[in-house]
């Protein structure tokens, strides 16, 4: 089956003529003909009724109609292999936590791509992650880079590794725990835990209460407005907060942080929706494989 065999039969089809067909690819009816007769050999099949007025057969009809899908099919195919030539611009926009520093991993595949995709604009916002979430599941980011277990509760957010972290217990450096090794929850049991609002908080009150349960006491929890109160907070020895190795809490210089056992690392995600339909989504996935995340 040749091209020139495809373009006949699909213009014959369309113009319900042999010479109109050959008018509109430029070739002789007798080319034409050559070309349709042909493939029907091929096929061995009989693709049109010949007489007064041309017409399709039933396998005739199939035929036109699954090589219809093929051409769309094509064209979205060559349309993808536009975008990944850089022929297309586009825009790609990413969320990060609100305090999260970048990690090495997630920087070094920015860089990446804008050096291969000089033409596609990254848009980089910092929220909340009820901000974050929400905007992920309406499709106004691309891609948000949160915690495993925060993803998770999304059901349409599909994911990809990109490293993990330690879960730390920040505290000031004043509290007579700083700096010391193998400790529990249970040297914390009578410190207050600050977090920040409950829309900015990965670490819910639910899931807190469970772990501090588990280790024997309940915990004494406060909410700050906002993540600026709250390392001002930890700072001035009212309470401790968690954070993993990666957040300005957890970096500040007038604080200590301590690894427990009670809080195991996280992994971080780079979080997309499955029904988002950015064709650069597939692009940047395939930059993510072959830096080797998966």
């Amino acid at each position: 089956m040749t091209s020139s065999q495809i373009e006949c039969f699909l213009a014959a089809a369309e113009c319900k003529s042999f010479t109109k067909a050959a008018k509109c690819l430029y070739m002789t009816t007798a080319a034409v003909s050559k070309n349709i007769i042909a493939l029907e050999g091929e096929l061995k099949l009989k693709l049109f009724w010949r007489g007064k007025n041309l017409s399709l057969t039933p396998s005739g009809s199939v035929i036109l109609e699954n090589m219809k899908r093929s051409r769309l099919a094509f064209s979205q195919a060559l349309e993808e292999a536009r975008v990944l030539s850089k022929e297309l611009g586009g825009a790609l926009s990413i969320g990060f936590l609100k305090g999260q520093m970048m990690d090495d991993s997630i920087r070094s595949l920015l860089i990446t791509f804008e050096n291969d995709h000089p033409n596609v604009e990254m848009r980089v916002v910092w929220e909340d992650y009820r901000w974050l979430n929400e905007a992920l599941a309406e499709n106004r980011l691309d891609f948000v880079e949160l915690m495993e277990s925060a993803v998770k509760r999304n059901p349409k957010a599909r994911y990809t590794r990109m490293t993990t972290l330690d879960t730390l217990l920040v505290l000031p450096k004043e509290h007579p725990c700083a700096g010391r090794e193998d400790l529990s929850l249970k040297d914390f049991k009578d410190d207050t835990l600050i977090l920040p609002s409950e829309a900015s908080s990965i670490y819910s009150e639910k899931r807190i209460r469970s772990t501090w349960l588990e280790a024997g006491f309940e915990p004494k929890l406060v909410y700050a407005p906002d993540l600026d109160t709250q390392i001002f907070l930890v700072e001035l020895n009212k309470g401790l907060a968690i954070a993993n190795a990666k957040h300005i809490m957890a970096n500040g210089s007038a604080v200590s942080c301590v690894k427990i056992k009670e809080l195991p690392p996280e992994d971080i995600v780079l979080a997309w929706n499955e029904n988002n339909g950015n064709p650069l989504l597939r692009v940047f996935l395939e930059e993510c494989r072959q830096q080797g995340f998966n």
